[in-house]
């Protein structure tokens, strides 16, 4: 049997110094998690606050232990505060949803496809 868990590509971690800024397109549903430090994510307007057409970034503080949903997908600006280690999870698109999806139907009738390679165990004499 083997695990179906495997290492997601869609997540990766960030080391942000003091004051230095990462930018990154994300898709909405997206999820920012600071594990330490202090971050400041800004991201372009959604809902209610874009209603005016203007573009107008939407800026939130995320400490230590906290986590931030985007809202759009969009460029995502993360400004540490201080020096903060942030893992950052993208949803994935469609097309690796499908993929996923056909490889789980494949890999659960393998056992079922594969022959039989043992004959009897036992000693016969």
């Amino acid at each position: 049997m083997t695990p179906d868990t495997y290492p997601d590509p869609l997540a990766q971690r960030l080391e942000i110094a003091a004051g230095a800024t990462r930018t990154m397109v994300l898709r909405a549903g997206a999820t920012l998690v600071c594990m330490t430090g202090s971050v400041r994510v800004q991201e372009a307007a959604a809902g209610a606050e874009a209603a005016s057409s203007l573009l107008l970034p939407v800026s939130a503080r995320v400490n230590a232990g906290e986590a931030h949903g985007v809202a759009s997908t969009g460029m995502v600006r993360v400004t540490a505060l201080r020096t903060a280690d942030v893992i950052c999870v993208d949803v994935p698109g469609p097309i690796s949803r499908f993929l996923g999806a056909a490889a789980k139907i494949f890999h659960l009738n393998r056992p079922k496809m594969v022959k039989k390679g043992l004959g009897a165990l036992h000693k016969i004499s």
